[in-house]
């Protein structure tokens, strides 16, 4: 079975915006799962609009809402809300991410959706939780790192937290809620019964600082550059090389630190790869001026030769075009958009010619199509687009 049939009959109606309940989705669209994106009529997701954008959507959007459908339904209106409380009835997910308490005051929520449909599977995605002090609080990706102490670890010794290009905690709750969703559903295979996920973003952060925790509770508190995973030590750090670019040396294990010792011939090094760096600057100072000798290229060859966890630091357009990202397929070109690169994500990885990719769909795209499928007669739908209920490529009449 390809892995874009996996999830054939998955039936998800998302009204999550942004990025973490998309990508959730994005990840059970592209193996097979039926999704469809509930947008508001006049502007739809946000993500559409944010920069930089091409000629129909944000290229961000474009990338995360492939393989998706697209019904314009304006679900603040009871007009609106009775419509989608119908098309639950046959769905098997809902997906949001707004604050705790939205969705019930348009009669959204869980509790009343469930009662409709028992075996529906809801799974809210959001920043602090359904429950707690925090849980109605604004937040966005870097609050979400910055309360977990994941910030607090990035960085060198004596300087401020760095900002992560990576949206950590955005795409890490999105991973927890794919995850989630498709245990419910063999759950709900198996039982019949449905399930009610809350998805919170800074709890998959604390799950995910698990080795921190293990040093802090072993009597060494970890913060920027003094722990092995964060540069504190030698064999497990980034160098500048003479051509001005970067080598990432991740010789963690004995074995690997002694045969980047004997591969540059430094013998005497083997005994001190894992030494704190506060312990034995001496021979930071070293391998830092050893690796200012010779270019990025060179340093490659070595690593390569020595199979001792040492590659370069790539840009994000080296990375893309690397041998690496081709042999994956990591990133390809969908048809309709020669020129956009998508990323992959590990969802579509295929044998043969690569995967077969819709592009992400244009606001209402498919709502009379959708609607259709519900039930609804061509009389309905015209007179829900005359009293702007719906919107998106439909004949009012």
């Amino acid at each position: 079975m390809h892995r874009q049939t996996l999830l054939s009959g998955m039936r998800v109606l998302d009204l999550s915006r942004y990025l973490p309940g998309p990508y959730a989705t994005l990840r059970l669209a592209d193996m097979g799962a039926d999704v469809v994106k509930v947008e508001e009529p006049k502007a739809g997701d946000p993500l559409r609009h944010l920069p930089p954008t091409g000629e129909k959507n944000g290229f961000l959007f474009q990338m995360i809402n492939r393989n998706k459908r697209s019904l314009a339904l304006d679900y603040r209106r009871p007009e609106g809300q009775e419509l989608l409380r119908r098309l639950v009835v046959e769905a098997d997910v809902v997906v949001e991410s707004f604050r705790p308490g939205v969705m019930a005051s348009w009669g959204l929520d869980a509790a009343t959706l469930t009662q409709i449909n028992p075996s529906l599977i809801y799974c809210s995605v959001t920043g602090y939780g359904q429950e707690g002090k925090m849980a109605q609080m604004a937040g966005h990706d870097l609050n979400y790192n910055a309360l977990t102490g994941v910030l607090d670890g990035v960085g060198r010794l004596g300087e401020p937290p760095g900002i992560p290009s990576v949206q950590i905690a955005d795409l890490a709750g999105g991973l927890a809620a794919s995850e989630q969703i498709l245990a419910a559903w063999v759950h709900r295979l198996q039982t019949g019964e449905g399930t009610v996920l809350d998805i919170s973003m800074v709890d998959v952060l604390y799950g995910w600082q698990a080795y921190a925790l293990s040093l802090q509770q072993s009597g060494h508190p970890v913060s920027r550059g003094n722990h092995v995973l964060g540069g504190g030590v030698v064999g497990y750090n980034l160098y500048e090389t003479a051509d001005n670019q970067y080598m990432a040396l991740g010789a963690l294990e004995p074995k690997f630190w002694n045969r980047f010792a004997d591969a540059v011939n430094r013998p005497e090094w083997k005994e001190r790869g894992l030494t704190p760096i506060v312990a034995d600057p001496d021979l930071y100072r070293e391998v830092q001026a050893l690796f200012r000798s010779r270019t990025r290229e060179e340093w490659t060859r070595i690593g390569r030769e020595a199979d001792c966890c040492l590659t370069p630091v790539l840009s994000l357009s080296e990375a893309v075009d690397s041998r690496l990202a081709k042999d994956r397929r990591a990133v390809f070109s969908e048809r309709k958009m020669p020129s956009t690169l998508l990323p992959n994500g590990g969802t579509l990885r295929e044998e043969g010619p690569g995967p077969q990719v819709a592009s992400a769909p244009r606001l209402g795209e498919h709502t009379e199509e959708r609607l259709a499928e519900a039930g609804c007669s061509q009389e309905e739908i015209a007179r829900l687009v005359r009293e702007k209920v719906i919107s998106g490529g439909v004949n009012p009449g």
